[in-house]
């Protein structure tokens, strides 16, 4: 049974994790590690703060006007909030990388980093005197990980890419057949799902590469892409398997080949497609959401097992999906699916949301309420399991914010900080790089550089 909420509204701050600014407590297992991050947006940054939660040192080099989510829904100037959540624990330094100079700073800071991340359009970092090629010269055991958005050796590869562009090239757009009231497409999810695999999968891919060095004692390229991600996370609908195909994908691709040459519209493409796919709908049935008295619920049975104990809580009877099918899309057998679904709606709206995910979960079946996420700051399970860390913002204040994806015992994951101040830190990492005072004072003249005294 799952906890109920607490009662009122007041904020608690039972079972929320605590962060250490100032940076005792035991280590993180990328302790040591130096990484600089030249990223925007949600790709880059995402993977940096998983490092940054791993104990390294990120370094964030940010432009003199800073990245441009700053700005982006901007709590004060400066300090978005999408920004501040992406760019936990790190630290920011500003230099114009339009200046040689600045380019010349890089460089140096460069041969003292174990990691660069970079999210900058694909050749953008060589004309800017930071690819790889450069770089790694400089310092051969470099990790140099960049996540561009088609990859880098197709035509397209220069073209600027974002995660709403990505969800619709790669098909991922389709996965949740979304169709807004002029019946054109809507986005899966109105989360960045390709930017965060993308940014999540490399944070993996830099690890590796480090246990690799300490084998190998050389540095590596890594590459990824949003492309790649949102392909990752379709696996199946992209795969091909040619006896499925047969029967399945190829007169799927045919029909939608016929419906775009005749000018068919996009809402009549996606019930095609729908319809098409009715074998797995009866599945569909035991893993979505339906309507009950007072709120939603969602429904998890993805086994035979699951599902064989939603319809024994539901009192299903009849489920035309039992046993072999000969034609899926047979009217006759459609017409059963589509009562079949309209029996379990009809029957969940009778109770409360309560009442049938607690019945739901008692039986076997896999059960939840839809929440909101502006609530889950305060739900019980989530406090319970220390998924919230308070922080204070140098600029803002106290904050409340997610926790990292995974703990570790011996060597533990942390908020070590909140998001940096723009150039907050720009003369400590000089100074920590070899710069002297005098160099920073010249730099800092020349505009080179920029530091929040």
């Amino acid at each position: 049974m799952l906890p109920r909420a607490a009662e009122g509204s007041a904020l608690t701050l039972g079972g929320v994790a605590q962060v250490d600014q100032a940076g005792g407590g035991p280590k993180g297992p990328l302790t040591g590690i130096r990484v600089i991050e030249f990223s925007q947006v949600v790709a880059g940054p995402s993977c940096g703060r998983v490092l940054a939660e791993l104990g390294a040192d990120v370094i964030k080099v940010e432009p003199p006007e800073g990245e441009p989510y700053r700005n982006t829904g901007t709590v004060v100037p400066n300090e978005g909030k999408r920004f501040q959540s992406l760019n936990l624990g790190k630290r920011s330094i500003v230099i114009d990388l339009s200046k040689p100079e600045g380019q010349a700073v890089v460089q140096r800071i460069a041969k003292t980093a174990d990691v660069l991340l970079i999210n900058y359009r694909h050749g953008v970092a060589d004309r800017l005197g930071i690819g790889y090629e450069t770089l790694s010269n400089l310092n051969p055991r470099l990790i140099y990980c960049r996540i561009t958005g088609f990859g880098v050796r197709s035509a397209a590869a220069t073209l600027p890419a974002t995660d709403p562009m990505m969800q619709a090239y790669s098909g991922l757009m389709v996965a949740g057949s979304k169709v807004d009231e002029d019946g054109l497409p809507e986005g899966v999810s109105a989360t960045a799902i390709a930017d965060y695999t993308a940014g999540f999968g490399s944070a993996i891919a830099i690890c590796a590469a480090l246990y690799a060095r300490h084998e190998t004692g050389r540095g590596q390229l890594i590459n990824s892409s949003l492309l790649r991600a949102a392909l990752t996370v379709q696996d199946t609908n992209v795969m091909r398997e040619p006896v499925y195909d047969a029967t399945q994908r190829d007169p799927m691709v045919e029909a939608l080949d016929a419906i775009r040459a005749r000018g068919g519209t996009y809402r009549e493409m996606i019930d095609t497609r729908q319809g098409m796919r009715s074998r797995t709908m009866s599945l569909r049935f035991y893993s979505g959401a339906y309507q009950a008295s007072d709120g939603v619920v969602m429904l998890g049975a993805l086994t035979p097992n699951s599902r064989a104990a939603a319809r024994r809580v539901l009192g299903v009877k009849d489920d035309p999906t039992e046993g072999p099918v000969e034609d899926a899309s047979a009217a006759e057998h459609v017409a059963a699916l589509h009562r079949l679904h309209k029996y379990i709606a009809d029957t969940i709206r009778s109770n409360t949301v309560r009442h049938w995910v607690d019945a739901l979960q008692e039986g076997g079946c896999p059960a939840a309420p839809v929440n909101f996420p502006e609530t889950m700051s305060e739900d019980p399970i989530v406090l319970a399991e220390g998924l919230m860390v308070d922080v204070v913002n140098e600029t803002t204040g106290p904050q409340r914010v997610v926790a990292p994806l995974f703990e570790m015992s011996d060597t533990p994951t942390a908020v070590h900080r909140a998001s940096p101040p723009l150039g907050g830190h720009t003369r400590d990492v000089l100074l920590s790089s070899g710069f002297s005072e005098q160099e920073i004072a010249a730099l800092l003249a020349k505009g080179t550089v920029n530091a929040r005294f």
